[in-house]
């Protein structure tokens, strides 16, 4: 009997369960930003190996309900008829607001690392944010700066490719943040210029 009622209790332990608001933050390698007009951004990427296959793709859609239409695509892809739409769900995942992500197919890559079309996969918040949105670095080198004031960038910089948290934009930079491979952070101003627009292809919607 007892074995029976503690089989039950983790099950419904580790089952999915109301709805949680979806807030800016990592969820477990998927990325997410929102910001207070309900807009979110996100960014997930995978590999597998040494890096034979990954799976890359940005988010973008608009958070009024448990469930919500979203759109996404490789990063400065500007072709609509690459943009694959999907469904994000909020939860709660073992206590912890969650969020599940099916795509009508698959990205390029996803197949061998990751799959969201056939199966929608989970991610439970890992680490809580107050950026307001995800951005893709777009320029070979985008170089950090103090403020907007400042005369000339640090020698501080991210490459193409890479996913920062942006805090707030403000003529053409933007305030944001950067953790590198191994975890070290880095803080400053870049040009908005220097970032992949968060709007996606013309024509998506």
């Amino acid at each position: 009997m007892h074995k029976k009622i503690l089989i039950w209790l983790i099950v419904l332990a580790a089952r999915p369960c109301l709805a949680a608001p979806v807030v800016s933050g990592d969820y477990d390698g998927l990325l997410v930003g929102v910001d207070r007009y309900g807009s979110l951004t996100g960014y997930f990427e995978s590999s597998t190996g040494r890096g034979q296959f990954t799976c890359a793709f940005f988010v973008s859609g608009k958070i009024g309900g448990s469930v919500d239409r979203v759109d996404t695509w490789f990063p400065g892809e500007r072709n609509p008829q690459e943009v694959i739409h999907g469904v994000l769900e909020q939860l709660r995942f073992n206590g912890k607001p969650a969020i599940r992500l099916k795509l009508e197919e698959e990205h390029g890559g996803c197949w061998n690392v990751q799959r969201f079309a056939s199966d929608p996969s989970t991610f439970a918040l890992t680490e809580p944010g107050s950026w307001e949105s995800i951005r893709i670095v777009a320029s070979k080198k985008a170089y950090f700066y103090d403020d907007p004031s400042s005369p000339k960038p640090r020698k501080a910089y991210t490459v193409t490719g890479n996913a920062l948290r942006v805090f707030e934009t403000r003529d053409g930079w933007a305030r944001a943040e950067y953790v590198g491979p191994e975890s070290q952070l880095t803080r400053g101003w870049v040009l908005e210029r220097d970032l992949f627009s968060a709007k996606g292809p013309a024509g998506v919607r």
